[in-house]
């Protein structure tokens, strides 16, 4: 009785340890690499990377079509639905069909045992390996429904080749997602796996087309297809070959698979219309630039108001020079590029209005030297202007009175990463290219700017946390907005930017930029690196944001490689080919009207006579009143007196003075501009302040005089100017008087090597001095 009992024990457990490891399986019974997949949008293949293993294997598809699952059950287990992994009726067929055949002619699997004889590769194929498959298909059957095992074997099996899996092979041999595969498309899908290596497109067939059409045959039969569907699918022909997968964006697909090495499959947000597009508008531009030696480039479009990416061109299609480089992910030099964002800034904090003037002088600062693109200056211009040519002192005065440590914060807060040294290291040439940004970022801060004026203007007026942010490739939803202030940049001072950034302008290419236009208004802005190593042009409207680089990776500059020569032509090309767009509207709410002085563009006082009503930012309260404008007093002649001046009938009028330097540049390229007039010799007194101005040589410059034609050094040409025409300079050097000049205040003469000091003084013992080094051989 002992032994009865002891026996019933060890059965039972037996049986309960069997069905604890039939229950203990799990559906994860592959350890394969995938290949690294990136769809579009709407779920059309952008392009893959091959499999570690060298297979072009994809991941685990989402669901098998019905057409597949019906031909492939029909052709390879009628039953699939009714047993348990194995099945009895088949393994008697099978048996009695080999005996009498006297060799192995069907091993009767179903795909829940090839699923299992799949994920168990390298196992020799013998009868104890078809006794461990079929109980591993009963455990795999307690675990999963059919779905998932139908799922399993589509995704795994062979389909010739390095080719594993029905999306890959649907891709492969029709270049369709395996939901859009015909019938006769399934069929011959469905048959593939059982002889691969024997049947194929390459070679038998004939022999292939027979088996795809007795499987056709079978599901007609089956009632799994009407007959009329049967006769147009044996018309259907097999494919010739394999098709290449597609690369429509190679480097995003690389880009995707560094970051993330455990996901493989990546359902972007690229828009495959645009996408090609963008690639069919950079070829075209890129065999122009390989003749100029210009070889690589870089094209990102944002959803402006999402963030989506929705066109990712990593470099130019078909280059060969430095091709795997990922030019939207390159750091560069900015160029000019970042200009929009310190004007945003200053004046969103009230520095700075956009009609004021900026000083356009030679300047020097801590001895760095800007110079503007075109060598010239202006004197005075507005800020808005001064943008919208992209001049670069007015820039870096701008900079230097905003502070570099404060607008690298402020950048870091638009999500500008790549700019993490100190504000010693890049100094006042950061405005300028001083520092290395790259498109992704950029892309994404023009796109934020252009996000908070559509959602202010869109939706109450107000304001969201979140809408600063980098670009993403996966869809987001907008959430609602939750403030009414902003916490960056206002929509007021980034719509003021915009509004310069329409009227870019650019006299120092000949008006080229005047060719460029699209079907929708574009905030534009382009940046030419020192060396001319990069070009950048970056546009924005309310649908699209659309960021380009054009130039050589390993950074070979090129003479011709300008912004709006190179980057610009791409850029526009890009707008007009996007769907029609609108602009951004006005944010009323973000601005009040402000009186400001017509000329100057600052606050007006009551020196303005000229005034007029802007909107303006609130924040415009804080910038400075025109300091440029002053009563002054005339006799009947029209000449200068003083208000204490003992003359009868004086009369005052608003008069515009710039500061001597300022007014010499000024005066050249404003023909309204008009002098103070002379003093009435009754009363002539000088109360001006800094009335003479050198204009060269520079503060403690160094000076180099060249040979003539005969070995002698040249004259040293010196130059000077004083508010009022009339007035008569005398020039000396160190102790030795030169002579005098009136009005053209020009002055040449010999010096030696070593320091001077440059010496004038006008009638009234007003003086200036001027140190300078003249250098040696």
């Amino acid at each position: 009785m002992k032994k009865k009992k002891a026996y019933i024990f060890i059965i039972s457990g037996i049986l309960i340890g069997c069905i604890a490891w039939l229950w203990s399986g799990t559906a994860s019974i592959f350890e394969e690499p995938y290949s690294t997949v990136v769809y579009a949008r709407d779920g059309r293949l952008l392009g893959a990377h091959i499999a570690t293993d060298e297979q072009w294997r994809f991941p685990l598809i989402d669901s098998v079509p019905k057409n597949f699952s019906n031909a492939v059950t029909t052709f390879e287990d009628k039953r699939f639905y009714q047993h348990l992994g194995i099945d009895f009726l088949a393994i008697a067929r099978a048996a009695i069909g080999n005996i009498k055949a006297c060799e192995i002619t069907s091993g009767a699997s179903t795909i829940t045992m090839q699923t299992i004889r799949l994920s168990r590769k390298g196992k020799v194929r013998s009868l104890w390996q078809k006794i461990i498959e079929a109980t591993l298909a009963v455990r795999l059957e307690l675990k999963v429904d059919k779905k998932q095992i139908l799922r399993l074997y589509a995704s795994h099996a062979p389909f010739g080749g390095n080719v594993v899996g029905l999306e890959t092979a649907s891709w492969r041999y029709f270049q369709k997602h395996p939901s859009q595969l015909s019938v006769a498309e399934s069929a011959l899908l469905a048959v593939l796996p059982n002889a691969p290596s024997l049947i194929h497109l390459s070679k038998n067939r004939s022999r292939l087309l027979n088996k795809r059409n007795r499987l056709l045959e079978d599901m007609l039969a089956e009632n799994l297809l009407d007959s009329l569907s049967y006769e147009l699918a044996l018309l259907e022909k097999i494919p010739n070959k394999p098709y290449p997968l597609p690369r429509l964006a190679p480097h995003l697909t690389h880009h995707l698979e560094s970051q993330s090495h455990k996901i493989t499959g990546h359902h972007s947000t690229i828009n495959l219309d645009i996408q090609k597009r963008v690639n069919e508008i950079a070829d075209f531009h890129h065999r122009g630039f390989a003749q100029s030696g210009i070889h690589n480039m870089g094209i990102i479009i944002l959803d402006t108001y999402t963030g989506e990416v929705l066109a990712y061109l990593g470099n130019a299609p078909n280059t060969k020079e430095e091709s795997a480089v990922d030019m939207i992910h390159a750091q560069r030099s900015s160029g000019s590029i970042l200009k929009p964002f310190l004007y945003a800034h200053m004046i969103n904090e009230g520095l700075l209005a956009p009609e004021q003037f900026v000083k356009d002088i030679p300047t020097e600062i801590a001895g760095f030297k800007p110079r503007n693109y075109n060598r010239k200056y202006s004197g005075a211009i507005s800020a808005k202007a001064a943008l919208a040519q992209s001049l670069n002192v007015p820039a870096v005065n701008m900079l230097h009175e905003y502070n570099v440590n404060r607008f690298l914060t402020r950048l870091s807060e638009m999500g500008i990463t790549t700019l993490d040294k100190s504000a010693d290291h890049y100094g006042l040439s950061l405005i300028l290219g001083g520092g290395e940004v790259n498109l992704w970022e950029l892309a994404g801060a023009y796109a934020s700017m252009g996000r908070v004026l559509s959602r202010f203007t869109d939706d109450m007026s107000r304001y969201n946390h979140i809408d600063f942010k980098e670009p993403t490739l996966t869809k987001t939803e907008v959430n609602a907005s939750d403030k009414y202030q902003p916490n960056l940049l206002s929509a007021g001072a980034i719509y003021h930017t915009f509004q310069a950034m329409e009227e870019v302008n650019r006299p120092d290419q000949e008006g080229k930029w005047q060719s460029f236009s699209s079907r929708t208004k574009v905030a534009w802005k382009t940046g030419t690196s020192y060396g001319h190593r990069d070009a950048w042009a970056i546009g924005v409207t309310k649908k699209y944001t659309t960021a380009v680089w054009v130039g050589n990776a390993d950074g070979e500059g090129i003479n011709d490689l300008v912004g709006v020569k190179k980057a610009a032509p791409v850029l526009f090309d890009i707008f007009n080919s996007l769907p029609k767009d609108q602009y951004f509207s006005t944010p009323t709410d973000a601005l009040i009207p402000t009186v400001i002085c017509r000329q100057t563009g600052h606050l007006a006082t009551h020196h303005c006579s000229d005034i007029d009503t802007l909107m303006l930012t609130e924040s415009v309260t804080l910038t400075s009143s025109c300091p440029y404008h002053e009563t002054i007093y005339t006799n009947n002649n029209g000449l200068r007196a003083y208000a204490d001046c003992s003359i009868e009938s004086l009369q005052n009028e608003s008069w515009l003075v710039l500061p001597s330097i300022m007014e010499y540049y000024y005066k050249n390229h404003n023909s309204s501009y008009q002098t103070l007039p002379a003093f009435s010799f009754d009363c002539r007194q000088n109360k001006d302040k800094e009335p003479i101005a050198f204009i060269y040589p520079d503060e403690g410059s160094d000076v180099y005089l060249p040979l003539d034609l005969d070995g002698n050094k040249e004259k040293l040409i010196v130059k000077a100017t004083h508010k009022d025409r009339h007035e008569k300079l005398y020039w000396h050097i160190d102790k030795t008087y030169l002579g005098e000049t009136e009005e053209l205040h020009t002055m040449s003469l010999y010096a030696s090597a070593g320091k001077h000091t440059l010496t004038i003084v006008d009638q009234h013992g007003n003086e200036l001095k001027r140190q300078f080094n003249i250098l040696g051989e």
